[in-house]
């Protein structure tokens, strides 16, 4: 005959697995009084971009991870998101003022101040890519070139402030590409090195750069507004991308779009 002791750890066993499906059967199921969040989307090849296949364009207008993110973030929760493909400048700005809820971007400790700190999705390294040739050893040797940079990106902070870094600012990843291909003054690239490695082996240049310098390493970031009228729902919305960090949904949205299969 089973003991009052043995009657009881079954019963407490039974409560936790009936609290537990609860949760689990919560977790599942779109939250009451679904709403609408604004939010940016940086443009930039593989993030977000307009949908090169003209059939499905208008279906989905916009692809890419950030894009990919929302739509994961959408069907677990319930919540739509209304969202603008923007330049990477203008996102800091309308997050400051509080023309969108949030945005997901590589974090920088600069935008404190007004945006709030979100769930981290994937680790990203930042730092500077040289053409062929170049020597890029150490921070100081960046001070004997030009590098291109995209305007308004966060790099690393020393080689943001540092006025006396020859930088040529341009308007995205591409251009500084290109710039620094041609030979037109800049002789390196400064940014995200995962989606500088991208655009160039998808330009097919991988033979035209040489060392790659190491600044920073940051995390692609859900970053709130301070200003955003659905600043009450951040944590719910964090709550969501951290199932898709803890998961592996994050990283396998990142991976599929940044390192695709070659043909």
């Amino acid at each position: 005959m089973a003991t009052f002791s043995s009657r009881f750890q079954i019963r407490r066993k039974v409560g936790r697995l009936q609290a537990a499906f609860i949760l689990l059967l919560a977790s599942a199921m779109p939250w009451a009084g679904a709403a609408e969040f604004k939010v940016d989307l940086i443009q930039l090849d593989p993030w977000a971009k307009p949908n090169p296949d003209a059939a499905l364009r208008t279906k989905e207008p916009l692809i890419g991870i950030i894009v990919d993110l929302l739509h994961e973030f959408e069907r677990r929760s319930g919540h739509t998101t209304r969202q603008s493909l923007t330049p990477y400048a203008r996102v800091e700005r309308d997050l400051q003022q509080g023309d969108i809820d949030f945005t997901i971007m590589a974090w920088s400790d600069t935008r404190s101040s007004y945006a709030k700190r979100g769930t981290a999705l994937v680790a990203l390294e930042f730092g500077v890519m040289a053409r062929q040739g170049i020597s890029i050893k150490r921070y100081e040797d960046l001070k004997n070139i030009v590098t291109a940079a995209p305007r308004g990106l966060k790099v690393d902070p020393r080689f943001d402030s540092d006025s006396s870094m020859p930088k040529e600012l341009v308007r995205d990843y591409t251009q500084a590409i290109r710039m620094a291909v041609a030979d037109r003054k800049a002789k390196a690239v400064a940014g995200g090195l995962a989606s500088l490695n991208h655009l160039i082996q998808q330009f097919g240049l991988a033979g035209e750069f040489g060392d790659v310098l190491v600044l920073n390493t940051s995390y692609l970031t859900v970053a709130f507004s301070k200003q955003s009228k659905q600043l009450a729902a951040e944590a719910q919305v964090n709550a969501v991308f951290k199932a898709m960090v803890d998961d592996g949904t994050a990283k396998r949205i990142f991976e599929r779009w940044m390192f695709p299969p070659k043909n």
